[in-house]
């Protein structure tokens, strides 16, 4: 009986600690499922070194981000960033956070469930040094997070315009990402110009 019963035990804690696992996995898995590289099949466009040297802020990070931006779905995400540079990876990821932020402010970043990027975002972002975007970005998630319920009820009624006129804390760092974002564009491009290899190679 007394070994039956230490049997038994023994079998629960191993499940517990197999249940920790899988959760620690998973934990990871979300967290860096866009950090794995593969250097060998890494996409380093042709591109023309004067066009690299003259272009700036804006229209120089779309002219090296538009030929690796061939992603269809989110699933093709995960496996196209692989072949990116942690450069590349930091230009891919803030173009996708600009794009939602400066159309829809926050509010069309997370309606759109924009929010597992924020990983690799926040991880490119420490790359360039922009620690002010860091910032604003994790109190901009902090106070989402303190509203996750309502995105989740107005979702399901398909009302998410609603947001808007009840979440106006977000209208401040809406307001600050504006004025801070063309800077993170600067930062990015002064980290590609330093390190060209990582993003392109010459004709």
């Amino acid at each position: 009986m007394k070994l039956a019963l230490l049997f038994l035990f023994a079998i629960i804690l191993q499940s517990c600690d197999q249940s920790r696992d899988q959760k620690a996995n998973n934990d990871i898995s979300i967290e860096d499922q866009y950090s794995l590289s593969d250097k060998q099949h890494q996409l380093r466009p042709e591109f023309d070194k004067l066009k690299f040297d003259s272009l700036h802020d804006w229209d120089f990070g779309w002219a090296i981000v538009e030929p690796i931006n061939l992603a269809k779905s989110r699933d093709d995400d995960k496996e196209l960033s692989k072949r990116f540079s942690p450069g590349q990876k930091a230009l891919y990821f803030f173009w996708y956070l600009d794009a939602e932020v400066t159309n829809g402010g926050f509010i069309q970043f997370y309606t759109n469930d924009y929010r597992e990027y924020l990983p690799a975002i926040k991880k490119g972002l420490k790359l360039i040094g922009d620690h002010e975007m860091v910032d604003l970005i994790s109190k901009a998630d902090d106070y989402y997070l303190q509203n996750e319920a309502l995105f989740v009820e107005l979702k399901k009624k398909n009302r998410q315009e609603l947001l808007f006129p009840k979440l106006i804390g977000f209208n401040q760092y809406d307001e600050t990402y504006y004025k801070i974002h063309d800077n993170t564009m600067k930062l990015l491009e002064k980290y590609a110009k330093e390190r060209p290899d990582e993003f392109v190679k010459f004709k």
